[in-house]
């Protein structure tokens, strides 16, 4: 299939496809003595492959990897699931942070009118008074 038919397919433009060959995000694409990339449907695999793995979180960089590892062969397969672990520690790591600061924030919504509000004003009043003089 042409580049045209498979973004058609994937709905990545031509030029992401082009840009995710070139960066070894998904593997080299055939092409024809007119240098016309022909697809078929393990690109297609392929690209819905790296298009989960990039809807997980991972970084291009990784899925990279991935591809290249998984190129390689059987050889990778523990090198590919430990890409997969770092991954996901680093999902749980940011879930953690994102857990602390919804604490943060949802101990400033319920102490508001005792603690920030006042504070706020009394800034506020500290910076005018220091304006005036």
């Amino acid at each position: 299939m042409t580049i045209k038919e498979m973004t058609k397919l994937t709905g990545l433009s031509a030029d992401t496809l082009r840009y995710y060959e070139r960066i070894g995000l998904i593997p080299a694409i055939p092409r024809t003595e007119h240098g016309v990339r022909t697809y078929d449907l393990i690109h297609v695999e392929w690209i819905e492959a790296v298009l989960k793995l990039r809807a997980s979180g991972m970084t291009l960089e990784m899925i990279i990897e991935y591809v290249r590892l998984a190129t390689i062969g059987d050889a990778t397969i523990e090198a590919r699931k430990n890409l997969l672990e770092e991954e996901q520690e680093r999902l749980s790591d940011k879930i953690a942070e994102l857990q602390e600061r919804q604490k943060t924030i949802n101990l400033k919504i319920a102490d508001y009118y005792d603690d920030l509000l006042p504070k706020t004003i009394m800034m506020i009043n500290k910076m005018n008074a220091e304006q005036d003089d």
